[in-house]
C-alpha cells in the first residue's frame, strides 16, 4: 500500500498532520463482481478454496446492494446484482447488511454464515489496502456461536454390522483400525500394512514393500500366504 503524506502549518504556527491519503496501487475495478474476480486471482488464494470464496462473495453482493441472499431452489440461475464497489463506502451501508446478516443467520447454520463473514472480511480488507475502498460494512457484525455436538457414538449393534462378511477385507480392516484407534482417516490409509495388521493382531507372513493385504492372517486360525491365496 503506498501512503502520500500532507502535512501543513496551521494558524499559530502549530503542526497539523490531517489522515493520509492512500493512493490506489491499481485502478479500482469498476464493479463489485469484478473486484471479487480480481480479490480471487490476485491474493494468492488456493485454487481449492477459490469456489468457495467466490460463492461467498456473491452472497455477499446481495447484502451489500441491501438485498436478501436467496437460499435453496430460488440461489439457482438466480443472477447476482451488478453495483459499483465505490457503493461500500456510503456512509448508510453498514446499517443494510447488518439487517439482512442477521436474516441470514436465523435461516442457516453458524458454519456458512461464519465462513461468509471471515471471508467478505478477507476481501474488504484486501481491497482497503488495494485503496479501492475505505470502509467496512462488517463492523458490528458478529459470529454466530456453533450449536452444540449433538452427534453420537455408534450402539454395540451398529457395529458390529459393520464386520459384515459381505464387506471387503480393506473397508473392514480400515473401520476396525479407526474404530479401535480414534485415528484420523487419511493416516490410516497412508499406514504400512504391516503396521496395521499388527495392531489388529495378524502375524505378518510376507512384509516387504508392495505386499497386498493378503500376506497377513489372524495369529488365530494361523493360515499361511499359500492358504490364502489358493497357493498362489
Amino acid at each position: 500500500m503506498t501512503i502520500e503524506p500532507a502535512t501543513e502549518l496551521k494558524g499559530g504556527g502549530a503542526l497539523w498532520l490531517p489522515r493520509a491519503r492512500v493512493v490506489p496501487l491499481s485502478a479500482p475495478p469498476a464493479t463489485y463482481t469484478t473486484a471479487v474476480d480480481r480479490h480471487v486471482t490476485g491474493a494468492g488464494i488456493a485454487k481449492s478454496s477459490a469456489r468457495i470464496y467466490r460463492i461467498s462473495l456473491t452472497t455477499w453482493g446481495w447484502m451489500l446492494n441491501r438485498e436478501p441472499a436467496p437460499t435453496g431452489p430460488a440461489r439457482r440461475g438466480a443472477k447476482p446484482p451488478v453495483f459499483p464497489i465505490a457503493e461500500i463506502d456510503d456512509p448508510a451501508m453498514p446499517e443494510a447488511p447488518a439487517g439482512l446478516a442477521a436474516a441470514r443467520a436465523d435461516e442457516t447454520d453458524a458454519d456458512t454464515v461464519n465462513r461468509e463473514l471471515s471471508i467478505a472480511r478477507k476481501a474488504i480488507g484486501w481491497w482497503q489496502r488495494q485503496g479501492w475502498i475505505e470502509g467496512d460494512p462488517t463492523i458490528g457484525i458478529e459470529r454466530r456461536p456453533a450449536p452444540p455436538d449433538r452427534t453420537k457414538a455408534l450402539a454395540e449393534n451398529q457395529i458390529a454390522a459393520l464386520w459384515r462378511p459381505d464387506v471387503g477385507l480393506r473397508e473392514k480392516t480400515q473401520w476396525k483400525m479407526l474404530h479401535e484407534s480414534a485415528a484420523l482417516r487419511q493416516l490410516v490409509l497412508h499406514t504400512p500394512p504391516s503396521a496395521i495388521a499388527g495392531i489388529l493382531g495378524y502375524h505378518t507372513v510376507h512384509a516387504e514393500a508392495g505386499s497386498t493385504w493378503k500376506k497377513y492372517a489372524p495369529d488365530d486360525h494361523g493360515r499361511r500366504p499359500h492358504q490364502e491365496t489358493g497357493g498362489r
